[in-house]
């Protein structure tokens, strides 16, 4: 199969799980009395999945009609290939993530939402660096931002609670 049908097979698959999960998005209990529940996340993300499917299956098709004969333009893929500019994903990377995942959600209600991430977003930062790009102070400040950024955006601008853990 070439890669234009796969390109055109995910995108309509994910316009499609995108209608799913936003049908089914309907059907969360609000818990408050403000208009944003817990309904509001799971639509946001259906929609942003929906319009960038959308632009993946125009872009798809673009392309398809572009071509005037498919081998040559599989031909054409093979040439701008460059096996030296691509880099190699690890299993042991994929393991560790995967690790570094479980970890984060078995400790997130023990330790917190704010001390948790801040650790997972530095050990996943710092395990996916090539090893001569590892910045250390900036994976620190990057992660302590975003960990405080999206703490008191669910807090302030939600009304949602994260878990405290320890921080109580």
């Amino acid at each position: 199969m070439i890669r234009l049908n796969k390109d055109l097979i995910a995108s309509a698959f994910l316009i499609i799980f995108s209608a799913v999960m936003y049908a089914a998005s309907n059907s969360i209990k609000k818990l408050t009395v403000s208009k944003i529940g817990a309904d509001f996340a799971p639509k946001l993300v259906a929609i942003g999945i929906f319009i960038l499917s959308i632009f993946y299956l125009i872009n798809a098709v673009k392309q398809l009609k572009g071509s005037s004969d498919i081998k040559d333009m599989e031909m054409e893929t093979e040439e701008k290939k460059d096996p030296e500019g691509k880099k190699k994903v690890s299993p042991l990377s994929v393991i560790a993530t995967i690790g570094l995942l479980v970890l984060y959600i078995s400790l997130l209600p023990i330790i917190g939402f704010l001390i948790t991430t801040v650790v997972y977003l530095f050990a996943q930062m710092y395990l996916l660096a090539d090893k001569k790009e590892r910045k250390i102070p900036l994976f620190l400040v990057t992660s302590v931002v975003t960990s405080v950024f999206v703490y008191f955006v669910f807090k302030s601008v939600f009304f949602l609670m994260l878990p405290a853990g320890i921080l109580g």
